[in-house]
């Protein structure tokens, strides 16, 4: 019966080089990801509230205005 086995795989020093990077490089892609979602998510938060944007120029943060309560910037 031993004839018709297969041969255990051995993983040479070039496959385990390959296989780590390979690792290596998604860990780092997922924490890109993770830090361009997390950007993205304040981003817009931030946007929502009114402290970023087009309007953001004109008005204090938050939708507050111009004014409080009757007195000047």
């Amino acid at each position: 019966m031993g004839a018709f086995r297969k041969p255990k795989y051995q993983e040479t020093a070039a496959d385990k080089a390959v296989r780590e990077d390979i690792e290596r490089r998604r860990e780092e892609e997922l924490e890109e990801q993770e830090k361009l979602e997390a950007k993205e998510k304040k981003l817009k938060r931030r946007k929502a509230k009114g402290m970023v944007g087009m309007r953001s120029l004109f008005s204090r943060a938050g939708g507050k205005g111009f004014y409080y309560e009757g007195k000047k910037n």
